[in-house]
């Protein structure tokens, strides 16, 4: 067999390994923030917990940035702030996505504040906010112009965190609760909607008639 050929097969496989190692590297550095990965723990919160835990780690991650103002769902007719009106609409909105045998709660904030001079020290202060709290930091992205990082919890919660110059948001992950009110969150409110509408025809009925 010609021994040069043998050895350009040779170099083409070490430079395909090569592109492959770096590929992976790539990927790691590029993690999802949201990751539905079987292998996460397991959970037995309630719907109600859930969402009561959503809200405390957007209170507490807001309180570290200290920007206080400005944070809202989606669009800014959806305000979150200290009202329970606030508060109740936006965590109200919050439904159970698919999680390995369970559901979880995702949700995000943004803040787009013209008064917001420094939003990567804002970052900054979040970060190390939960660093301080036990969890696993990691970036997504490690540009200093655009902070982009993650925090893992063993029970496979996540946070993350994303800051701009046009401002910043913040994501939250519940872990994955296979409590019979996540799992079963779509029957239990039809069952709900349709005792109000039950309801709402009885008191139709109890009317005096003209």
């Amino acid at each position: 067999m010609n021994m040069t050929w043998v050895h350009c097969r040779r170099s083409v496989a070490v430079a395909v390994a090569a592109i492959s190692v770096v590929a992976m590297a790539s990927c790691v550095q590029e993690v999802p923030i949201v990751s539905n990965e079987p292998g996460n723990e397991i959970t037995n919160m309630t719907l109600d917990e859930q969402r009561e835990w959503v809200g405390e780690q957007f209170d507490a991650a807001i309180d570290a940035s200290g920007i206080e103002n400005g944070w809202f769902k989606s669009r800014r007719t959806l305000p979150w702030s200290n009202t329970p009106k606030d508060r109740d609409g936006v965590l109200g909105m919050l439904h159970p996505r698919d999680c390995s045998t369970g559901g979880r709660l995702i949700a995000s904030l943004q803040n787009r504040s013209v008064e917001v001079n420094d939003p990567f020290a804002a970052a900054e202060r979040v970060r190390t906010f939960w660093e301080s709290e036990g969890w696993v930091v990691s970036d997504v992205l490690s540009y200093a112009s655009d902070p982009y990082f993650r925090a893992d919890r063993e029970d496979g919660a996540v946070l993350a965190f994303r800051a701009s110059t046009i401002g910043m948001s913040l994501e939250v992950e519940t872990a994955c609760s296979v409590h019979a009110t996540v799992t079963n969150w779509q029957s239990r409110e039809n069952e709900f909607a349709d005792e109000l509408e039950r309801r709402g025809a009885s008191s139709d009925d109890e009317q005096p008639r003209p």
